[in-house]
């Protein structure tokens, strides 16, 4: 089924690959961009921005198993086992072995360095839109718990019930208040069953501090300064841990960059990708 985006700058095509709902457009030379969204989220968050980037290579924009149109999976619901699935959908239309460069919203960064990790010579560059390389803390772990534990009580409205405008920062709610409640519905869609096992899939994903050390100059960390999920001092941390990683920060931006700001963030991402 053609997507409304092939009259405005290429054609992207919606398939079932391996049961996971994709958009991609496929180029016969240069390398693949992937693109993952964040919890909650699904691939239609990335689409905005694809229609204007404009990237000389392949596209695949998925949703990620329990999101958007993709169901949860019966088999495998860890980050290894998503990142083995995504790498088996671009081999299988990639007529090249070249690089494939990563882009992840928050929990897609996470996955985006599972698949580094996985296959460091595929992997290129990424992207960490507000995300980390560092593995939940106790007290995360513990949050994380206790949010699987109110989807089980069949409480998962309260778990979602802000989640759109707690992304954003506070002087960007009213302006994106149309994005703000399609990031609401979107979450209201996804299944109690894809919650639990994403939450699991975070909790227990990788330490990827290590790759982190081989591989920060591959590595864009961009950041905003009313993130509720990175405040400066934890993003400030990671930039002394690893000084070589390219790093972007918006002010008066809150969780989601390229929807606040998306022209600006754009243009920083595609030269990142392109130098």
């Amino acid at each position: 089924m053609n997507h409304p985006l092939q009259k405005v700058y290429f054609v992207i095509f919606a398939v079932m690959d391996y049961k996971m709902h994709l958009y991609r457009r496929e180029e016969m030379t240069g390398p693949a961009f992937l693109f993952l969204h964040g919890f909650l989220e699904s691939g239609d968050v990335w689409l905005p921005w694809a229609e204007k980037m404009a990237l000389n290579g392949s596209l695949y924009i998925p949703d990620l198993p329990g999101h958007g149109k993709s169901k949860a999976r019966e088999d495998g619901e860890m980050f290894p086992d998503w990142a083995a699935h995504l790498m088996g959908v671009i081999d299988q239309h990639q007529s090249t072995d070249g690089p494939v460069h990563v882009i992840g919203h928050s929990m897609g960064g996470y996955l985006a360095l599972e698949m580094a990790l996985l296959y460091p010579r595929r992997i290129g560059k990424i992207v960490l839109l507000h995300s980390t390389p560092m593995p939940d803390t106790p007290v995360q772990i513990e949050r994380r718990k206790r949010q699987i534990d109110l989807i089980r009580k069949g409480r998962k409205s309260l778990l979602i019930k802000n989640v759109g405008p707690s992304m954003l920062a506070p002087e960007n709610r009213e302006r994106l208040a149309i994005r703000g409640h399609k990031l609401k519905s979107e979450a209201d869609r996804c299944s109690a069953e894809g919650m639990i096992k994403t939450l699991r899939a975070i909790m227990n994903r990788s330490d990827y501090r290590k790759l982190m050390n081989q591989k920060m100059k591959d590595v864009l960390l961009i950041t905003g300064s009313e993130d509720p999920f990175m405040p400066a001092d934890y993003y400030k941390t990671l930039l002394l841990q690893y000084p070589q990683m390219a790093h972007c920060h918006f002010t008066g931006c809150g969780h989601a960059s390229f929807l606040e700001y998306p022209e600006v963030s754009l243009q920083v991402v595609k030269r990142f990708l392109e130098k």
